[in-house]
């Protein structure tokens, strides 16, 4: 056992030196051409569930604050009610982020579909981030609402920045015309016209569901797509299946940050895919991505990365020059 240790660091690091290193030193540098191409902003600073470190997720303060700041999109994960409303909510009950053990004590573990908006509407959203986190409370978090899907894309225009939007679909499965539903409220608020020879980049959407993507390329092929990728055991033969799975379906990745290796960025790029890590809190975390030629930054922190990016505007030079 001695022995066997030693043999397995060498071999990681012989890895790391051999094959990884090269990365590490030549990383990508196609992602800025990528994006620019589907006129994505790059780096792409993407707001977490709005400024979610300093606000109650998902909610107007924390979008509000994000727009403050300048990122290029805020964040929405999208679910329905049971009378078809579009709410802004991670979780698929509402158990975290708001009161209902008090509004509605015996429906506590029930789903979000079974809810009407108005039903909702009685809730309070931002109280419980002020008991959570009473370093950060503020008394205009009490009694906050959810949004709707158009409530968001309200926000998002408001002040000198015009954020666009990412909309994550959850659980879409579950909700079998959530595509077409969104697209009918992008079109309603005039953020959708379907333009066959230019990307409409002031909306992207991710998901966790292949053949959600797909359907929405179908019906709205000029909106770029992000599948999402929660493995945590992420191998380079593991990232070349999911390439092949979603390449000519998809316009990039979104994957946890510590898989975003240089080499899986590198084999995306070659396919003409982006990858945006997530969720990059930490100033360590801004210094790694952006050596390695990150192509955004999915954060709760915005104000965070902005202010890193500001100060370092370019951290690495063009290495193909």
């Amino acid at each position: 056992m001695k022995v066997i240790i030693p043999i397995i660091i060498l071999l990681i690091v012989a890895f790391f030196l051999l094959y990884g290193g090269y990365y590490f030193i030549r990383p990508s540098q196609k992602g800025e051409e990528i994006l620019n191409n589907l006129n994505i902003p790059h780096p792409t600073i993407i707001a977490h569930r709005g400024a979610s470190d300093i606000a109650p997720e998902h909610t107007k303060p924390a979008f509000e604050k994000a727009v403050e700041t300048g990122v290029d999109y805020l964040e929405a994960d999208i679910h329905k009610t049971s009378d078809d409303k579009l709410v802004i909510i991670h979780d698929n009950n509402l158990k975290r982020t708001s009161n209902i053990e008090q509004i509605y004590p015996k429906r506590v573990q029930d789903h979000i579909s079974t809810f009407t908006y108005e039903e909702l509407l009685k809730l309070d959203f931002g109280s419980w981030f002020n008991k959570k986190y009473p370093q950060k409370a503020d008394k205009d978090y009490k009694d906050l609402k959810i949004l709707t899907l158009e409530e968001l894309l309200e926000i998002a225009v408001e002040g000198e920045n015009n954020a666009g939007v990412v909309l994550d679909l959850k659980e879409t499965e579950k909700y079998q015309n959530i595509t077409s539903d969104v697209i009918k409220v992008l079109k309603e608020q005039g953020w959708y016209n379907k333009n066959n020879n230019k990307y409409n980049s002031n909306v992207i959407i991710f998901s966790l569901n292949l053949e959600t993507l797909k359907q929405f390329k179908k019906l709205a092929p000029d909106i770029p797509r992000v599948l999402l990728l929660n493995n945590n055991l992420m191998t380079k033969r593991k990232w070349e299946e999911w390439l092949d799975l979603a390449d000519k379906h998809v316009h990039g990745f979104g994957v946890k940050g510590f898989i975003s290796w240089p080499w899986h960025i590198a084999l995306a790029h070659d396919r003409n895919l982006f990858v945006f890590p997530y969720v990059i809190n930490k100033g360590w975390q801004l210094n790694i991505f952006s050596h390695i030629q990150a192509n955004g930054y999915i954060t709760d922190r915005p104000e965070l990365v902005l202010d890193f990016l500001d100060f370092f505007p370019e951290i690495i030079p063009n290495l193909e020059d």
